[in-house]
């Protein structure tokens, strides 16, 4: 016990101040239906494969192999699709590995715009784990890439146009978690810690970068609350997530979440069956259209009926 507050509060210490002095592409927090579902507040006890995308610590809870992924459109925006899969295994005694997928694209016309692609590689692993608490570390190795797309040539719609070429850029992600009986969890996600820049010279753009903390309890079993403070850096807002989840039957779990800046709803659920994954959420927005999730996935998890 005496170990993991010292190993938490050091590494609390240490990682914030670097993340504050310290942006993927166009940040979104309705990255898949599990997450959204709890208003992106489940960072720190989120333990499936979904955990690449909020926070790779929790990578190392997984027991089983896992494929996830899902298709979307952002606010329903027909011209906006979005796209994630990820397959994560644990690797005996040295944790959890991940290979994740991001993409995205905007088109008109039938021609496309630009898009915005992240391949993922991750890796979670328990710094401390007994009876009574867990300490968990996690990090995300991101390979990002633009594509410009074209110009709006003559014919205004960019079907003649000129290729404005594309960009590449490295980032690093990394997380932790902590928890106490399994019932108290805490939990820290660093976004593009490494200050990744895209482009050269007079065009080069930083790329979006945030810090989150999250905490969770579960006051009896099967339902979790959820709260997360989230920063991104250089914005004078700060948010504000909360969410439950909750497990009504074995096999079915219910799941709702509030944000601030700007004020939204979410709510979804999730079917876990003979080890098929299917989860669903809804998101509002205050000014943009309603956006609807939907993932499917896969997990070999023994003992499923």
């Amino acid at each position: 016990m005496r170990t993991f507050k010292h190993l938490l509060i050091a590494f609390l210490f240490i990682i914030i101040p670097i993340a504050l002095w310290a942006q993927v592409f166009t940040q979104v927090n309705e990255i898949a239906a599990p997450i959204s579902a709890t208003g992106s507040s489940n960072l720190a006890n989120i333990g499936s494969a979904w955990a690449q995308l909020n926070n790779p610590a929790g990578l190392c809870r997984l027991t089983a192999l896992e494929l996830v992924g899902g298709l979307y459109r952002p606010y329903g925006l027909s011209y906006y699709n979005s796209a994630v899969a990820i397959i994560a295994m644990p690797i005996g005694k040295v944790g959890t590995m991940a290979i994740g997928y991001q993409g995205s694209s905007t088109s008109y016309s039938g021609n496309s715009l630009t898009s915005e692609t992240a391949f993922s590689l991750s890796h979670g692993f328990y710094l401390q784990k007994d009876l009574f608490s867990t300490l968990s570390l996690g990090y995300t190795l991101n390979l990002y890439q633009l594509d410009y797309g074209h110009s709006a040539g003559v014919s205004g719609d960019g079907s003649d146009g000129m290729n404005l070429g594309s960009g590449f850029g490295f980032g690093l992600d990394l997380g932790i978690q902590g928890s106490l009986h399994e019932r108290s969890w805490i939990g820290l996600f660093v976004k593009n810690i490494n200050s990744p820049e895209m482009g050269s010279a007079l065009s080069a753009q930083r790329l979006p970068r945030s810090v989150a903390i999250g905490l969770g309890y579960e006051p009896y079993y099967g339902l979790t609350t959820n709260f997360v403070i989230y920063q991104k850096i250089g914005s004078e807002k700060t948010q504000y997530r909360a969410g439950l989840e909750y497990r009504i039957v074995p096999w079915l779990v219910l799941r709702t979440g509030v944000n601030t800046e700007p004020n939204r709803i979410s709510f979804g659920f999730g079917i876990e069956k003979w080890g098929i994954l299917a989860d669903y959420a809804y998101i509002s927005h205050p000014l943009l259209p309603e956006t609807h999730q939907f993932s499917l996935g896969y997990s070999f998890r023994k003992n499923e009926k």
